[in-house]
Parts: structure tokens; sequence; C-alpha cells
């Protein structure tokens, strides 16, 4: 599509691409909290989580992420909640924003980390029962899994 310049008086073409147009509609007015520039919201997800001993190793990340995908970040902290109920003391959860660079997608990453657990597999999956119908309806994706390794 090309439009001329109507504020320089121009005749030049200005090519709007659809990147551009796109940009347009998912602009944001939400009020923000300048010092994080995050949504108050998403800050105090953030606090909460680690408040309850979540690891985020990286926070403006996990912000930025919860920002672009609001119904995601109101089911995160109870998620979390749960998980620290269904395991016990000698577990770590770390939360991290993993990136696939061939595909250009992104995804929030729950890792739980425990000694010598056999069935983790099987009780996350039990865990995460009650909010399969909640996140099959929200926008982001959100992987709860463990890597094996012994907690931090």
């Amino acid at each position: 599509m090309h439009v001329k310049a109507q504020q320089s008086g121009s005749d030049l073409p200005i090519n709007i691409g659809k990147k551009a147009r796109r940009r347009i509609s998912r602009a944001s007015f939400a009020p923000r909290d300048e010092a994080h520039e995050k949504l108050p919201e998403v800050v105090d997800i953030i606090t909460n989580l680690k408040a309850i001993h979540v690891m985020i190793p990286e926070p403006s990340e996990i912000g930025e992420y919860l920002q672009s995908h609001s119904d995601l970040s109101r089911l995160i902290l109870p998620i979390c909640s749960k998980l620290i109920k269904t395991f016990p003391a000698d577990s770590t959860l770390s939360l991290e924003v993993y990136h696939d660079h061939e595909i250009r997608d992104e995804y929030l990453t729950l890792c739980i980390r425990k000694n010598d657990d056999e069935d983790i597999l099987d009780r996350i999956d039990e865990a995460m029962a009650e909010f399969e119908q909640a996140l099959s309806s929200v926008s982001g994706w959100l992987l709860v899994t463990t890597d094996f390794l012994v907690p931090k």
C-alpha cells in the first residue's frame, strides 16, 4: 500500500507494510511502572513468585512475556503455589523464557528440580491436571517439566 505523506507535503510514497500495521494495532496505553517498564500487575506477580522461592534468573524477560500474555500471567502464581505444595522442600522451581531461534518462538518454561524422584513427570502431570482447561485457552505457552538435575 502506498500513501502520500500528508504532513511534509512531499509527494514521495511511503510503504506501510504489514508489520507496521500490526504494531499499530497492538499498541497499548495501559499505565506502566516506569522504573521497571512493566505493568504494575506483572511486577507484583514476579515479586510474589520470588517470595515463594521460585527462581527467576531473568526477571525482565519473564516480565515482558507475562505482559504480552496477561491471561497466562494470572495463572502463573497459582500454578507455582500448587507445585510447591506438591513437591517437598528439597526441590526447586525455576521460571525462564525459552527462545527457539530457529523458528523464532518463545515460551515460558517452569523447571522443577528434585533429588531422586523417579515419578517426577507423573507427579507434574497430576499437579497440572487442574490447570489444563485454563491453559488451553490462554495466549502464550507454559511448559512445566524437569531437567532431572539436582536442585541448586
